[in-house]
């Protein structure tokens, strides 16, 4: 018997080891470098001036845990690293203080984080287990530490952690204790804007916070006494607690939630995307609301050729609402948007994911076949509102437009949008990043402050000197001198993660360690 079962033993030996036995690949370890440019106030350790190219911070390479996300503030920012700790950075009353390790004090006291966002003056955090906390303390916590004495900028006492309290946000559901075994309970995602933020919780509800004049918060606010029109402007008003969004019947549970300057934009589980705030851009994604009716050449901002050469002048405009003459321009309960307008082509299948900026939309959705892999899948950038300084990446024909493609390379693929006040970054599946939109600050990362209308490739400013102008007309005609086009350095290594916020913008790369590029 005992025979027998060695026989036996043996065989399943044999039979297990017929195949080739091979060892686990392992991941090549990744070393990470990231690049700041924009607004000097939010660099991180400071600059002498406005940043025009992305500058490699090469402080964030001493933290061997990786990066998780960088957020901006008007004159502070903050990251997140890979074990879930903040840092903060900032300009202080005396000097620029950080970046430095936040040392959480108050409810946030030994709390670790899965995302950070800022608005115009708070760090907003959400935990593991699904609370929000606000850190609301921080240019004071920053003019006092750079109000101590320095004596060296390395010495241990510059680079300490910075005490700030946390606050969780009240009037929000909160984890109970057995959430972190069964999964629900308390905020899974959030948005947080200039001067409004929403929460989405595991149950698919939607919670508003903050500044309501045009009912971004998804509750009507007072009526304001006088005419109000699609230009005039409302007096400030705001939501104290967090208030649940009460949505349509057709309306699943709510997946996310992007926050612009004034409007928010949520997206349930069937992909359905639903819009209510400030709509006098047309950045709602309702159609064309700015006149109630079938006219006209001005509702557009400029005379189209279709409406020239004996066409009609008069029809009818697609729009899911319409304002009369003294009515706001505003939504202040969510209302589905409309479906991008089609040519020769099959509808859009529902937006993939959103962006917003101050007063714009960014869509994403699938143009390719449904029988397409995820390799060979590609998408369109649809944009909506605002486009007074490009920042619909099409043109500057028109100021405000309803959705419309971004001028990105055909058959191409975005993983990842980032808006900022009035600027876009887009990363696609190649590694290219391409900006538009304003840059008084130098906030898009081409070396200049000019507007740029059409989507342009971003990279590293070139280290090669430019040759003289020389003369480019034929002969016998008026001289015309240029001098040849220097291309842009690639970013060293792949980027996977794009941050934008108020006039900054960041991305992380990823480096294969032993590389020359890690090295340098």
């Amino acid at each position: 018997a005992a025979a027998a079962a060695g026989a036996v033993a043996s065989a399943g030996v044999l039979a297990l080891a017929e195949g080739p036995v091979r060892a686990r690949e392992r991941k090549q370890p990744m070393r990470q470098q990231v690049f700041v440019w924009g607004r000097v106030q939010s660099i991180p350790g400071g600059a002498p001036g406005d940043v025009l190219w992305p500058r490699r911070i090469e402080w964030f390479e001493q933290n061997k845990a990786g990066w998780a996300k960088i957020a901006f503030g008007p004159n502070f920012g903050a990251a997140l690293d890979s074990e879930g700790l903040l840092y903060i950075w900032g300009e202080g009353k005396e000097d620029f203080v950080g970046p430095v390790v936040l040392d959480c004090q108050g409810d946030g006291k030994g709390r670790r984080f899965t995302d950070v966002q800022c608005s115009s003056d708070k760090i907003v955090a959400l935990t593991k287990r699904g609370e929000v906390l606000m850190f609301e303390d921080v240019l004071c916590a920053l003019r006092e530490r750079s109000e101590q004495p320095q004596p060296d900028a390395s010495s241990s006492s510059a680079s300490a952690p910075l005490p700030l309290a946390g606050r969780r946000m009240p009037g929000l559901p909160q984890p109970g204790k057995w959430n972190w075994l069964f999964g629900g309970g308390g905020i899974k995602q959030m948005g947080i804007g200039l001067e409004h933020a929403g929460f989405v919780t595991h149950r698919g509800e939607l919670y508003c916070v903050g500044g309501n004049e045009w009912g971004q918060c998804g509750t009507e606010p007072p009526r304001q006494k006088g005419p109000m029109g699609a230009l005039e402007d409302r007096s400030r008003t705001e939501v104290l607690l967090p208030v649940k969004v009460e949505f349509p019947p057709e309306a699943g549970p709510i997946v996310s939630v992007t926050i612009g300057g004034r409007h928010t934009i949520a997206r349930d589980a069937e992909g359905k995307t639903f819009a209510f705030g400030d709509d006098r851009r047309i950045q709602l994604g309702l159609g064309d609301t700015r006149t109630q009716g079938t006219d006209e050449r001005n509702s557009y901002g400029v005379i189209r050729q279709e409406q020239l050469g004996g066409k009609g002048t008069k029809q009818d405009l697609k729009r899911a609402v319409g304002y009369r003459y003294y009515d706001p321009h505003m939504q202040a309960k969510p209302v589905q948007t409309l479906a991008p307008t089609v040519y020769n082509r099959p509808p859009y299948p529902t937006a993939s994911f959103l962006a917003c900026g101050e007063d714009y939309t960014i869509a994403v959705h699938r143009d390719s076949p449904d029988w397409y892999s995820k390799e060979q899948e590609t998408n369109l950038l649809l944009c909506c509102g605002e486009n007074g300084e490009g920042q619909c990446g099409r043109g500057l024909q028109e100021q405000q437009q309803s959705w419309t493609a971004v001028r990105l390379p055909k058959r191409s693929r975005t993983v990842d949008v980032a808006c900022g006040q009035a600027h876009c970054l887009a990363l696609l599946t190649t590694g290219d990043l391409y900006g538009w939109g304003s840059s008084p600050q130098g906030q898009l990362g081409n070396g200049k402050r000019a507007v740029k209308s059409k989507p342009i490739k971003i990279g590293l400013e070139p280290s090669e000197v430019r040759s003289e102008p020389v003369n480019v007309s034929p002969v016998g005609a008026a001289p015309e001198y240029k001098a040849a086009p220097v291309g842009i350095r690639p970013f060293p290594g792949k980027v996977v993660a794009v941050s934008c916020g108020f006039r900054n913008s960041a991305v992380i790369c990823e480096i294969p360690e032993g590389s020359p590029a890690a090295a340098s």
